[in-house]
């Protein structure tokens, strides 16, 4: 396995440094803290890309009956609740 800064991960995979740091601090990619200086430092141990998730471009919404569904399902946790 290779060691890489964040920036050098991100950099790699064209992801924001944010987001590097969210997935290694939440383990959806292989990662070790050390202490260099006092300060703790992120290394990434892989230098595999994660997964995109697919998009789906072709799907068309109807707004309208997507907010009478939504509206719905409010009006019934309300009536649960009270």
């Amino acid at each position: 396995m290779k060691e890489l800064t964040l920036k050098e991960y991100a950099v790699k995979n064209k992801i924001s440094l944010f987001n590097v740091m969210k997935m290694a601090k939440s383990g959806q990619i292989p990662s070790e803290t050390r202490t260099i200086n006092g300060k703790e430092e992120i290394f990434i141990l892989s230098d595999e890309a994660p997964k995109a998730e697919t998009v789906k471009e072709d799907e068309i919404i109807d707004y309208k009956q997507a907010y009478f569904e939504l509206k719905a399902k409010y009006d019934k946790l309300l009536k649960q609740k009270g």
